[in-house]
């Protein structure tokens, strides 16, 4: 598998993450569903986490670790999943190479990558 940035009118695509507000919820639609996300964050272990649910309400993934560079919800497999890829990045590469309370929503964001099948 491949990845490309899903680019739209010459835009980059990503999910924008207030963390100030966390922890919140918000919806959101990804191709043609909509899904319900609801980022946290974990004093105790230092790191944010991201709820998806379905428009139903149900748990798709619990407590995702927002990890710098690895895709969200990629050990599962279903089809009720986004189809994009999702992933934590600093396109600057500003010297990032973790998901702080400094720079989630600033410069890590969420980026939305499109799934290529090889």
């Amino acid at each position: 598998m491949s990845l490309q940035l899903i680019d739209f009118n010459d835009e980059i695509e990503y999910i924008d993450i207030d963390a100030s507000l966390v922890p919140y919820s918000f919806s959101i639609k990804l191709e043609d569903r909509t899904y319900e996300m609801t980022v946290k964050y974990n004093e105790i272990g230092g790191f944010y986490t991201i709820d998806l649910f379905d428009l139903n309400g149900e748990v798709l993934a619990f407590g995702e670790i927002v990890r710098y560079g690895r895709p969200l919800f990629n050990v599962i497999e279903n089809e009720n999943f986004p189809i994009p890829v999702i992933v934590p990045y600093c396109i600057t590469e500003d010297g990032i190479s973790e998901v702080t309370e400094d720079n989630f929503g600033k410069e890590v964001k969420l980026y939305l990558y499109e799934r290529l099948v090889d």
